[in-house]
């Protein structure tokens, strides 16, 4: 019994809940209704509107090779690049764990290409005590 006493509980608080946020007025009949295709107001005349953003962010890639992969990859963000991935040069498939641990020895895009900043930067990396391909 008391089972059912707690369910019908929740039930009838979870129904007064979601009627308690719709967002729509009631209809009192006195008026039209609203149009669905509303068009904003026109600016007034004289003023200026913010130009739409257009095109994407750019930034010169930093030339990463030789340094830790976890300081190339706080480089790259500080520059504003975020999108970013690492491999095993030696093509061993090891995975960058502990990114103190790399160095980088090949980048994708190169240094000094002009490119989005949403463009992934690929580093190939080696471990620190051994050399780069």
């Amino acid at each position: 019994m008391r089972v059912h006493h707690t369910i019908s509980l929740l039930v009838a608080t979870g129904c007064l809940a979601l009627t308690g946020c719709d967002p729509q007025p009631a209809d009192t009949g006195g008026g039209p209704a609203p149009s669905a295709a509303t068009a904003p107001a026109p600016a007034p005349a004289g003023s200026s509107a913010a130009p739409p953003k257009t095109g994407k962010a750019q930034a010169v890639v930093p030339d990463f090779v030789g340094q830790v992969l976890q300081t190339a990859q706080d480089r790259a963000q500080a520059t504003g690049f975020y999108l970013l991935s690492s491999h095993d040069a030696l093509g061993r498939n090891r995975h960058q764990v502990l990114d103190r641990n790399w160095k980088v020895c090949t980048q994708t895009p190169a240094a000094g290409t002009t490119t989005g900043t949403t463009t992934r930067i690929d580093f190939g990396t080696v471990k620190n005590e051994e050399s780069c391909p």
